[in-house]
């Protein structure tokens, strides 16, 4: 099997600060006042979306299967369970996410895909188009991350499912700075190559990943501009909604 080419790899990013000065007539316009925010180590989702949504791999669910064309459930049900175990790794696997270490990721793509993906991941530069990644001197909160998200299956041919992933994890973290959280989305498209296709092309491939890029400590004009004025120490809607076309979510790109 070819490879399919990957497209721009999606990292959705805000954060709140200990001490986090927000501007939001940046983004729209006016005379908004700056304002500080602190955030609650004990209760770091209070008053943002994530705050009722499930607690880490319990976010990752898998819907109801049904047979997808000629593909059926037995098949739909692997594909699934194939997708979940990636989104797991690149979201939510502290060995990945916190410790570096790529292979609880890269095992889980078929052998022809596993040397692009680890020369893309070599580049530090790269890393974040693929998975959730944290610096030194960053650690997590004795909190779990809270996680929201769908992912559907399509036909993509016989002996080929099209799985998309739609997940964002708010992660409630303790950094030199003092505590904040931050909200990473990605979007995953995976091909699961299975039955009645060729030995070598079975399992998953990495098809498209899609996104943008936004932070409240981003440099120029819209710095830390992904907070609400209004002092609520919220972060907004766009950032946990995990349907939204991307192009429509914050950023500081340029």
């Amino acid at each position: 099997m070819r490879r399919v080419p990957i497209g721009a790899v999606v990292l959705v990013v805000a954060m709140i600060g200990l001490f986090v000065v927000t501007n939001w007539g940046a983004w729209f316009g006016g005379n908004t006042p700056t304002k500080v925010i602190a955030i609650d180590a004990d209760d770091p989702f209070a008053a943002t979306p994530a705050d009722d949504w499930a607690d880490g791999e319990a976010g990752v669910v898998i819907p109801p299967v049904e047979p997808v064309g000629t593909h059926p459930a037995t098949e739909v049900t692997d594909a699934y369970q194939r997708a979940r175990a990636v989104v797991l790794a690149a979201m939510l696997d502290p060995a990945v996410i916190m410790g570096g270490d790529n292979e609880p990721y890269l095992r889980l793509f078929a052998p022809g895909d596993q040397a692009d993906l680890r020369a893309a991941l070599a580049d530090p530069a790269r890393v974040d188009r693929f998975l959730v990644r944290f610096g030194p001197g960053t650690t997590l909160l004795p909190r779990p991350p809270k996680v929201r998200g769908r992912m559907w299956a399509e036909s993509a041919g016989a002996g080929k499912l099209l799985v998309r992933t739609r997940f964002v994890v708010a992660y409630p973290l303790l950094t030199d700075d003092g505590p904040r959280v931050e909200v990473a989305r990605i979007d995953i498209d995976l091909t699961i190559v299975g039955p009645g296709r060729p030995a070598a092309d079975r399992g998953v491939w990495l098809s498209r990943t899609e996104g943008s890029r936004s932070s409240t400590e981003c440099d120029g004009d819209h710095s830390r501009a992904a907070l609400r004025g209004s002092g609520e120490g919220v972060l907004p809607d766009a950032l946990f909604d995990p349907d939204r076309p991307i192009e429509s979510a914050f950023s500081c790109e340029g």
